[in-house]
C-alpha cells in the first residue's frame, strides 16, 4: 500500500496561531476529510513561533493531484488567519508505527534530512528495522512516521512522545542523528494540535 502526503508549512505570528487551530478545527478538517479519498489530516504548531504544519494523507498520488483545486481555497483562509507565508512539499508516505493512540501526545519533533535518490530504499530500510524498534525502546514513544520526497532528495521523520521530557530521553540513533550525522537539515519540536492523520500502520511494508 503506498500513502501520500502534502505538507504546508505556515510561517505565521505566535499571537495568530490559536485563531489557525480553531479555523482547522471548525471548518477546514470537516471540509478536508470530506474530500475523496482523503485518509487524514493532522497539524502540529510552535505557539512561541507561530510555525505550524498541516499534513494532509491521500490514498494514491492521482487523488492528492485531483485535491488542488479544491483545497487551495482552505490554504489561503488559514494563511490569512494565520497572516504567515506558505510552503508546500508534497511525499510518499513511507512508514509509519503507531504505540498509542496520538491524542496521548505531548510533543512532536520534527527532523529534515538529506537522502540520496539512490539510497533511499536502503534509507528506508534502516528507519523501519532498526529506527522505529530503538523508538518502541523508550519510555514515552507514541508513534513515527517517515515521509520521502525522491524527487527533491528529502526526508521527514516524525516522532511523537508523552511529553517534552521525554523527547529528550530518546535514543539518539532513534531520530537519526546517529546513522546520519550530517545529512541532517534542522529538527524542531512542535505541540500536536490536530490528530487525525488516520494512515495506516506501515512500518513493517
Amino acid at each position: 500500500m503506498t500513502v501520500y502526503a502534502r505538507t504546508v508549512t505556515y510561517q505565521g505570528r505566535s499571537d495568530t496561531v490559536d485563531r489557525g487551530i480553531s479555523f482547522l478545527r471548525n471548518e477546514a478538517v470537516p471540509a478536508i476529510l470530506a474530500m475523496p479519498r482523503c485518509i487524514g489530516m493532522s497539524a502540529i504548531a510552535q505557539r512561541a513561533t507561530g510555525l505550524t504544519i498541516v499534513t494532509t494523507a491521500w490514498e494514491s498520488r492521482e487523488a492528492m493531484n485531483s485535491s488542488v483545486v479544491k483545497i487551495r481555497p482552505i490554504r489561503d483562509k488559514i494563511a490569512k488567519t494565520l497572516e504567515g507565508s506558505v510552503e508546500i512539499e508534497e511525499w510518499r508516505v513511507a512508514a509509519m508505527d503507531r504505540r498509542y493512540d496520538a491524542k496521548t501526545a505531548g510533543c512532536v519533533r520534527v527532523t529534515w534530512l538529506r537522502v540520496q535518490r539512490d539510497a533511499v530504499e536502503d534509507f528506508i530500510q534502516d528507519f523501519t528495522t532498526v529506527s522505529v524498534p530503538a523508538l518502541r525502546s523508550l519510555r514515552g514513544y507514541c508513534s513515527a512516521s517517515l515521509l520521502i520526497n525522491p524527487e527533491w532528495g528529502r526526508a521527514a521523520v516524525t516522532v511523537a512522545y508523552e511529553s517534552a521530557e521525554a523527547a529528550e530521553r530518546r535514543l539518539a540513533r532513534a531520530d537519526g542523528r546517529h546513522q546520519l550525522g550530517t545529512d541532517i537539515i534542522n529538527t524542531k519540536d512542535f505541540d500536536l494540535v490536530m490528530p487525525h492523520l488516520r494512515v495506516p500502520d506501515l512500518a513493517s511494508y
